[in-house]
């Protein structure tokens, strides 16, 4: 069997370790510092290595290093409680085989353990991080997956297709794969398909020479030239026109296109991302979205969990969104005290991280002490979506019989049927917008009508 050397200053680790992999059959050496851990490394020439990150002297990332640099077929498996994008980056691109987040689960140890011990170690990879990096935090199984995979993609032009809920950070991945990878110096352009006027949305992505149509007095640029050598990100792509998707599906496979009111070939040198909160597999079946182009985007699929099911990630995102917020509000909150996590943990999060740091930059605004309390934190109560129902029709009940009451007092009650149905529609369009934050294509669909009849009414409502 296998000789597997564990450094960790935690000795409960190490002993959980040991215990473990004498039960598998293996020799297990511990080391509680850096040097020591190098120093056993020479002495017992282990197959297999489980660093952590924060250790005593040289941190683990610096023994990676060494580790490297005279071991070089010697997988290492870094550990952290720490968990960052960045660490995760550097210490898959330093060589290290494997990455895992602390607590430690024994059943994902056992098969990193397996695949170590029968493969080889990744190549190291150098090449200069952005500085973007920080901007993702989880320490969850789900986001160290995510972020290995990120970190891999980071080295090719691969296509990519990120999906997830609203307000999981989709954006924030696409983003961290360009800012790690060679294309970090070139533009990185972000494109919502759901915001762009379907008339117009040609001339955004492609460019309109002088003249192509009416008010086109100029020559103009599009998202895909405009990308250059880049990263074009193309959000919420399931909104696309199906007569723009075979357009798309044409420049991907011939890697050029023409501005309007142009025969001219224009190269399209970005690579492409694209996002989605739909299930496009569905929107296929559906006849919504094209099979051809689902196939040629599907390529490599990293799917965001939401916040809901993966909790313990929402202490560290709490935290560095307190941070942010202490630095843009002029605020110096320190941190949370233990019964305002217990209730950002409790919340099921319907607006993901987006919600989350909404509601930390609320709580941050309002704080007059120096750690934020559960009463700061402005979440709504988990049962007041409970009998919905009945309380709308009360409402409407009581808003009946006042409007019937004050049509029989003038003689008159041809309108009310009107008024009530524009009262109730009035209702409804705001707080489908208020739930999705002003998201006019979530709110679209969270009615059951499309983006033109929802602007309709909202126009009904303001005039």
């Amino acid at each position: 069997m296998a000789k597997v050397l564990v450094a960790d200053d935690e000795r409960a680790i190490c002993e959980a370790f040991s215990a473990m992999l004498r039960a598998a059959g293996h020799t297990p050496v511990v080391a509680a510092s850096g040097d020591e851990a190098l120093r056993r490394i020479a002495a017992e020439r282990p197959d297999v290595v489980f660093l952590d990150v924060q250790m005593p002297g040289m941190s683990g990332l610096e023994v990676l290093e060494q580790i490297r640099a005279a071991h070089a077929d010697l997988p290492v498996i870094v550990m952290t409680a720490y968990g960052t994008l960045q660490t995760a980056m550097t210490a898959l691109k330093s060589g290290a085989f494997d990455y895992l987040g602390k607590p430690i689960e024994l059943a994902r140890v056992r098969e990193v353990l397996s695949r170590a011990l029968h493969k080889p170690a990744l190549d190291a990879a150098t090449r200069p991080h952005g500085d973007a990096g920080d901007a993702m935090v989880g320490t969850s199984a789900a986001m160290q997956e995510i972020f290995k995979r990120m970190s891999l993609l980071t080295t090719n032009e691969l296509t990519v297709l990120i999906t997830g809920e609203s307000g999981v950070g989709k954006e924030l991945v696409a983003h961290g794969i360009h800012a790690n990878s060679e294309r970090a110096s070139q533009p990185f352009v972000a494109v919502n398909c759901a915001a762009i006027p379907a008339s117009l949305i040609e001339s955004e992505f492609f460019g309109h020479e002088r003249g192509a149509f009416t008010d086109a007095r100029e020559q103009r640029v599009g998202r895909f030239e405009a990308a250059g050598r880049g990263t074009l990100f193309l959000d919420e792509i399931s909104e696309l026109p199906y007569t723009l998707q075979s357009k798309l599906l044409r420049v991907l496979q011939e890697r050029s296109f023409e501005r309007v009111g142009s025969q001219t070939p224009v190269p399209f040198r970005a690579r492409l991302i694209a996002a989605t909160n739909r299930v496009l597999q569905d929107e296929v079946e559906a006849g919504r979205f094209r099979e051809d182009l689902f196939h040629r985007l599907d390529l490599v699929t990293l799917a965001i969990p939401p916040l809901r099911a993966r909790k313990e990630d929402i202490e560290a995102l709490a935290l560095q969104f307190l941070g942010r917020a202490n630095v843009e509000l002029g605020k110096s909150v320190q941190g949370l005290e233990p019964a305002a996590l217990e209730r950002l943990l409790a919340h099921e999060w319907p607006g993901n991280v987006r919600e989350l740091e909404h509601a930390i930059k609320r709580a941050v605004l309002m704080a007059r002490r120096p750690w934020l309390a559960a009463h700061d934190l402005e979440l709504a109560p988990a049962a007041a979506a409970v009998d919905v129902d009945s309380r709308f029709g009360a409402a409407l009940r009581a808003a009946l019989s006042a409007r019937l009451a004050a049509a029989a007092g003038d003689g008159t009650d041809e309108s009310a049927y009107q008024a009530l149905i524009a009262l109730a529609e009035q209702q409804l369009v705001a707080e489908a917008l208020r739930v999705t934050e002003g998201n006019q294509v979530a709110a679209a669909r969270l009615l059951g009508i499309n983006r033109t009849t929802l602007r309709s009414k909202i126009r009904d409502t303001t005039d």
